[in-house]
């Protein structure tokens, strides 16, 4: 297939903050994981070429290129013909694991390294499908990875395009057009008011001109890690652990939140591990504040955004000052509040609109530091590095609950830690084989596994009491292993 006529689409503010984040050699890449019993039971190889070849025909983002790269006006453009399916569709083979979730994870953990250090990626496909078989039993079990670049792609696209990846049919679906379609910021209002804005320009800029002695009654607390971190992110190896909570349990806690007057079990589970975070780190700040991110998926139809590509995600936070004697049930109330609160919604779409306000330009001549192509690359650099590199405490990603693929058992999803996401990234998802939760951190900056690994044991811990029905929900108590 070839192009008629060539079409461009500039980036978003999101999809442009992709990009710098793959010139600053820390590439953002969604993946999917899918766990089948045994390699007959995968996709058929001529299958998913023909698919990959029908997708591009129907979403022109999946074979189009980002020019501009080195520039402060990335740009995407059609290529001329859509990639040949050899250069997207690969086999290999895993290391096999006494344990089918170990195994899992480890496959999904290899995904964003081999496209994130892809060597020739601004000429080359931004995503890719791979299929792991055993290395020596087709009978044992296989799997099948869908990973893509953020510029081109956010979680909810990422699982749209795994159903029609592996649907029987996909004729039905739309042919996009490039140059049509929006960016998130174009339909939806992502605008700092000034009343949002006058605050941040207080802290960061008059602030600290203010005499030393002065600073401290205006100075609010900072959330943990703030300066509490061994070393900066930027230098520490990404770290992961999965977390799998059984169906049973999930439907226990759903019944149980709702009794609470907590509608969603997403907000209940983010509750849960920013409890999680105090039990462990508590004694490291004072006041102990956690401050916990939700992305949120602005993506609708009705708005003209694309079907299964591009970015439209805002991101909420919320801040939860922690003590002994708070009781688990409010806090968990406050965070679910939070999440369908209008006017936090809107709040983090115009924390996602602050992008446009991040220092910008290129340099003449190029920086010294090859990392930083132009001022958004060194603003963001020079955060990582900084004191305090870290601006939350936990981002919770919550893809909801989907259907396994036909013939599949497991799936997970998320991304590779990153120096300029919180110290604690969680990427959700349920299905029938219940609540999947992929967590990764960068280790040795503000986290290091036998934290995570006494995390862990609290968040079960907390869910599993919750279920139970303990009188005593004060975290100084639920949160006891």
């Amino acid at each position: 297939m070839t192009n008629e006529t060539e079409q461009i689409r500039p980036l978003s503010l999101h999809e442009r903050y992709s990009v710098a984040r793959r010139n600053s050699t820390f590439p953002a890449v969604v993946v999917v994981a899918v766990a089948y019993p045994s390699s007959s039971v995968l996709p058929s190889q001529p299958s998913l070429e023909n698919r990959i070849i029908e997708l591009q025909r129907h979403f022109p983002l999946l074979y189009s290129s980002v020019e501009g790269v080195r520039t402060t006006k990335p740009y995407f453009k059609s290529r001329d013909e859509i990639w040949s399916p050899s250069e997207i569709l690969f086999s290999t083979t895993y290391m096999p694991k006494a344990d089918a979730k170990e195994e899992l994870a480890e496959v999904f953990g290899e995904e964003p390294y081999v496209l994130g250090r892809k060597q020739d990626f601004w000429s080359g496909p931004a995503w890719q499908v791979r299929m792991h078989t055993h290395p020596e039993s087709e009978s044992s079990r296989a799997y099948l990875t869908l990973a893509i670049d953020h510029i081109y792609n956010d979680g909810r696209g990422l699982l749209a395009l795994l159903e029609f990846l592996l649907a029987d049919d996909i004729s039905s679906l739309p042919y996009e057009k490039l140059s049509e379609i929006p960016r998130v910021e174009d339909t939806i209002s992502m605008k700092p008011t000034m009343g949002y804005f006058l605050p941040i320009v207080f802290d960061k800029l008059l602030l600290p001109k203010l005499p030393n002695f002065i600073q401290p009654y205006f100075k609010k607390p900072t959330p943990w890690p703030s300066t509490v971190i061994r070393q900066s992110p930027v230098d520490c190896p990404p770290a992961q652990t999965l977390i799998s909570l059984p169906l049973d349990l999930i439907t226990n806690l759903k019944l149980v939140s709702k009794e609470h007057g907590i509608k969603t079990l997403h907000g209940l589970l983010k509750a849960a591990f920013m409890v999680s975070v105090w039990s462990v780190y508590r004694y490291t700040l004072t006041p102990f504040i956690v401050r916990g991110s939700t992305p949120r998926s602005e993506r609708t139809s009705t708005l003209g955004h694309a079907l299964c590509t591009g970015n439209y995600v805002s991101s909420h936070k919320v801040d939860i000052p922690m003590d002994g004697k708070d009781d688990f049930w409010v806090i968990a109330k406050k965070v679910a509040d939070e999440l369908i609160d209008p006017q936090a919604m809107q709040t983090g779409r115009m924390d996602m609109g602050m992008l446009a306000w991040v220092p910008d330009g290129e340099f003449d001549p190029p920086h010294e530091d090859p990392r930083r192509v132009t001022k958004w690359e060194d603003f963001f650099l020079s955060g990582a590095y900084s004191p305090a590199p870290f601006n939350e405490s936990v981002s919770f990603s919550n893809l909801g609950v989907t259907k396994l693929p036909k013939g599949a058992d497991d799936l997970i999803w998320g991304q590779e830690a990153s120096p300029y996401a919180p110290p604690f990234n969680a990427s959700v998802i349920g299905h029938e084989g219940g609540l999947r939760m992929i967590v990764v951190w960068k280790e040795g900056s503000a986290v290091i596994k036998e934290e995570v690994e006494q995390l862990k044991k609290v968040f079960e811990g907390v869910l599993r009491k919750l279920v139970e029905g303990v009188d005593n929900t004060t975290l100084e108590v639920l949160t006891k292993v």
